[in-house]
């Protein structure tokens, strides 16, 4: 039996007739009647009087009333407590992002989260790893790069800015490189997932072999460490050396070849019933700026 003709009985019972009751439900008069008679035919039993003059309920109706009624009103709160999960939400958020942005970028927007949304709890997972969503039960991986599995939704965050940086004493000591070919002889810094930097040329992209590097590093923050150390020339997200840069403790190598920028996603497990708490950090990420913090 279908909920919606009880609904539509609670209706016509409350209105005291089949006009008033149209009106409420936005139905002709005719096929609200009509609902009424199938219902009735499905019980078995007559739950209204009609005469020309006035409209009654049966015995049977009225002990049916109730329980419309009380269906109703279940109905009713459920949807109230959805509304307030929809306009304050609730319950608990696990989420990972890489160490740069997780560290530089991530505390700020989410203390600022927390305080518009009380309710939520959030728990950070901070690697550079890329963790299995489904077995960590991650809610959502903010990451560089989409995933190869189709079954995750990736929506673009912004794009990662990136620079090649070395310290004013390195420079010093070993020269200004001028050009993308002269990186081989200098000592590089680099990145364990990173063995060929990409630098742009003439309107294309040019690979340059950064395997002889000397030091490596699986963390972009030791890298940039040994960067301010004068340990050799890094390449490394704008973000992280943005102060860096403005009080000279690093300069900014080979504007001319600048390094295409990265994007940079959330991804999360599902499109469809996705918790009102992730849909309100995926919209508090947008509203907070996050893709100007990361160019």
């Amino acid at each position: 039996m279908k909920l919606d003709a009880m609904a539509l009985f609670a209706v016509v019972a409350n209105e005291g007739s089949f006009t008033a009751a149209a009106r409420v439900c936005g139905l002709p008069k005719s096929t609200l009647s009509q609902r009424i008679a199938e219902l009735e035919s499905q019980l078995g039993m007559r739950l209204l009087q009609r005469t020309t003059r006035r409209l009654s309920l049966t015995t049977a109706g009225q002990a049916y009333l109730v329980h419309c009624q009380a269906m109703l009103e279940a109905a009713e709160a459920a949807e109230a407590a959805i509304s307030r999960l929809r306009d304050a939400p609730s319950g608990q958020l696990r989420i990972t992002a890489p160490e740069a942005s997780g560290t530089l970028l991530l505390p700020a927007l989410l203390a600022a989260f927390a305080e518009r949304y009380p309710a939520v709890q959030v728990a950070c997972l901070i690697t550079d790893a890329q963790l299995d969503l489904v077995a960590e039960r991650i809610d959502l991986a903010l990451r560089t790069g989409q995933l190869a599995d189709s079954s995750f939704v990736s929506r673009k965050v912004g794009a990662v800015g990136r620079v090649l940086v070395a310290a004013p004493g390195y420079l010093a000591a070993k020269g200004w490189p001028q050009q993308p070919a002269e990186l081989a002889r200098h000592q590089l810094l680099l990145h364990t997932v990173l063995p060929q930097w990409p630098l742009q040329q003439d309107g294309d992209v040019m690979l340059i072999d950064a395997s002889h590097a000397g030091l490596r590093a699986n963390n972009l923050n030791t890298l940039r460490q040994l960067a301010l150390a004068g340990a050799g020339i890094a390449l490394l997200p704008r973000f992280m050396v943005r102060h860096d840069l403005a009080n000279g403790s690093l300069q900014h190598l080979l504007p001319a070849n600048p390094v295409p920028e990265n994007h940079y996603y959330a991804v999360y497990p599902s499109r469809s019933h996705r918790p009102a708490a992730l849909t309100a950090l995926l919209d508090f990420i947008d509203e907070y700026g996050l893709a100007a913090q990361l160019a």
